[in-house]
């Protein structure tokens, strides 16, 4: 794809860089790459002289912009096609309709019934494209408007974080990249800090920033914010997320929580992904400090991409005036995992081509079977194949789909060490990074850990792995001998930890492995173990001058 760049001066917004190179709007067929957000991409399509579809990634950003501006109609789920119909009807040059992917349908079938052709009188603006990619996996009909967009003779997508689409579509139609190069410096000040203490590291950081105004924590768990507003005490607080989120935490009793953006602040303001990009949230009197968190303990899915949430969230919150810090502070704890399975490019091309192998495997079966009860159990199991979650709603595999296998895997890497999400930070080129390996030898979370492991072998591998641990950052003069003692006392006092403490004083870590953990085969090798000591010891040259000693040669 060729990639075209526009100069941004400090101070100017995105249709200056546009007219740099020719275009007083958004052009037709380009993905544009702002760089940097709060550019003015969506406000601009919203003025500009043309009737326009704007796609955005979820509700409350739509209502933000009602806000902000008049004109618009809004399409998503509570909204009534009549309103829609009325719209369109009326006498207005440029007409503006701001929607949701899921919703965009209703617009599709209204214009249908008015003989318009949207095609052709619209120009559709995909906001936040990168969106498209990262929910797929659980926002199946994200991508609905993906064969209206392409049908559009003028559309474009945009985003400050665009991420690589393998759609076809994008080369044929010969859509170009155009990247907004700021001649400034506009990077960012960023925390981060990488734990196995988390809930300790987290006290501590809310501690140093007890005379903040606004504290706004950006976390993806709404069983994990109810979760740290109990443990933490908070009772000035306001919770943004879901409808179904407010149900959830009205039924824990806690009942300052919004689908939509609410003033003031709060104290305490948490917000789950629905707000992590496209929104505008207003600084009013004091500036927010900002706190992500990942919490690999809790679930997966509180990884947050430095590429791409991590340069959304801190664009957030809108600059008052000339003033171009709009924060604090800006801090990610996170903790990672080395256990973290990551696939390889190959592996996951070797398991599209599977999954789609299965899927024919089964549908030439399907198709050649005559018995009507055989033939519903092999669609049952059709449906159930993984191949199902890559196909679109017309059957064709969806190129997103795929795209977020490997958008998936890319994001896990980084979380695999604090060395690997370091490096991560480093290469967005957005941050200026203030590195805090704040891990323990043995963390609060390891030990949680291991209490909450239920299978011995998995409990096995666990206490291996700290006592290694422990062995190295002693060795490496991270502790001190009472340090590491203290430390091995732990394992001491407990049955298993005990029995693997002994083993590895014995056998060593590879022996242990090599066992697969399992005590019977464990057993075996220490026994072998100390009948190898034993007859090390039998002929041990101090035994051997007792021996003499004992028994003189020579005399009977």
């Amino acid at each position: 794809m060729k990639i075209v760049q526009a100069i941004l001066q400090k101070g100017e917004w995105l249709l200056d860089a546009l007219k740099r190179i020719g275009h007083s709007m958004i052009p037709s067929n380009c993905i544009l790459n702002k760089t940097l957000t709060g550019l003015g991409a969506t406000h601009s399509e919203i003025h500009s002289k043309r009737s326009s579809i704007i796609i955005e990634p979820n509700v409350p950003v739509i209502l933000g912009k009602l806000g902000d501006n008049e004109g618009l109609e809004a399409v998503y789920a509570k909204c009534t096609p009549y309103n829609l119909k009325k719209y369109l009807q009326m006498d207005i040059q440029y007409k503006k309709i701001i929607t949701t992917p899921e919703s965009f349908h209703k617009i599709r079938k209204t214009a249908e019934e008015l003989h318009i052709n949207i095609y052709k009188t619209f120009f559709c603006l995909f906001d936040e494209c990168e969106k498209v990619t990262q929910d797929i996996d659980y926002r199946r009909k994200i991508s609905q408007p993906i064969y209206d967009f392409f049908r559009f003779e003028n559309k474009a997508f945009v985003s400050a974080t665009p991420l690589p689409m393998s759609h076809p579509e994008f080369e044929k139609q010969g859509f170009q990249m155009i990247k907004i190069e700021p001649e400034f410096n506009y990077k960012k000040d960023l925390t981060l800090i990488v734990t196995n203490s988390y809930y300790k590291c987290l006290q501590r950081v809310l501690d140093s920033l007890k005379d903040s105004k606004h504290i706004c924590i950006f976390f993806n768990v709404t069983d994990g914010i109810a979760d740290l507003i109990s443990n933490l005490g908070i009772t000035d607080y306001k919770v943004f997320c879901s409808e179904d989120s407010v149900k959830k935490l009205a039924k824990r009793g806690m009942f300052q929580a919004y689908s939509q953006i609410s003033y003031p602040l709060a104290k305490y303001n948490f917000f789950t992904c629905r707000f992590y990009s496209a929104l505008d949230i207003r600084i009013c009197k004091h500036k927010p400090d900002i706190i992500m968190l990942t919490d690999l303990r809790t679930a997966n899915w509180t990884m947050i991409d430095p590429f791409t949430e991590a340069i959304q969230i801190q664009g957030r919150f809108r600059k008052r005036g000339k003033d171009d810090i709009t924060f604090n502070s800006l801090t990610h704890i996170s903790t990672v995992n080395p256990d973290l399975k990551v696939c390889s490019a190959e592996e996951i091309r070797g398991k599209v081509e599977q999954f789609c192998a299965n899927y024919n495997l089964l549908k030439e079966a399907h198709d050649a079977e005559l018995d009507e009860f055989k033939k519903q159990a092999i669609l049952e199991d059709m449906n159930n194949l993984k191949y199902q979650d890559l196909i679109d709603e017309q059957g064709e595999i969806n190129p997103f789909s795929v795209d977020n296998l490997y958008n998936e895997e890319r994001v896990r890497s980084y979380y695999q060490s604090a060395e690997a999400l370091h490096q991560a930070y480093l290469e967005t080129g957005f941050f200026n990074v203030n590195f805090i390996p704040a891990l323990d030898c043995v963390g609060t979370d390891d030990i949680e850990r291991l209490n909450n492991t239920k299978l011995q072998i998995e409990q096995r591998k666990l206490i291996l792995q700290l006592i290694v641990r422990i062995e190295k950052w002693f060795l490496c003069g991270k502790i001190t001998y009472e340090e590491k003692e203290q430390h091995l006392n732990y394992f001491r006092q407990q049955s298993e930890g005990n029995y693997l403490l002994t083993a590895y004083e014995k056998i060593g870590k590879d022996h242990i492995i090599s066992a697969e953990y399992k005590r019977s085969l464990i057993d075996r090798k220490v026994q072998e173990f100390d009948k190898a000591q034993a007859n090390k010891l039998r002929f041990s040259e101090n035994i051997l001058k007792d021996i003499q000693r004992e028994f003189p040669i020579g005399v009977y």
